[in-house]
């Protein structure tokens, strides 16, 4: 006999490309989170390092920072954000001043904290699911 808790799918946040998650994990819910956990750890630092960049005024230094951080939205599903880097890397490329990237960064910015936001509740949702199903 099934036990049904074992048999029901995860419902990822519609924000999340739930093909690619599929793609890279399959149904390992266990290690999506750890995905997911770890992508947390390095996200202060990461967002840190963006800050800075912007504070000191230093486009190719920012827009370094982004590249790196662009990554870690495809290992979580969030394509829309990993694009939003993606452009903001080429304004940045192409900006002849920084006060050129200044509208933009501010778009990316508040993307930036709404999907620490969105990764946080969905480790949460993965842990409770996952312990469900143990």
């Amino acid at each position: 006999m099934s036990n049904y808790a074992n048999d029901k799918p995860f419902i990822f946040n519609g924000e999340i490309n739930v093909q690619s998650i599929n793609e890279l994990y399959g149904d390992d819910y266990a290690y999506i989170e750890e995905v997911f956990d770890t992508v947390l750890k390095e996200y202060e630092l990461l967002t840190n390092n963006i800050i800075a960049a912007y504070d000191s005024k230093n486009t190719p230094v920012l827009k370094a920072a982004v590249h790196k951080i662009k990554p870690i939205f495809g290992f979580v599903g969030l394509l829309k954000v990993q694009q939003q880097c993606q452009q903001f890397e080429n304004t940045c490329h192409s900006a002849t001043a920084f006060e050129s990237v200044v509208d933009e960064f501010g778009s990316l910015k508040n993307s930036l904290i709404k999907s620490k936001s969105l990764i946080e509740e969905e480790k949460k949702k993965l842990e409770l699911f996952n312990n469900q199903r143990a």
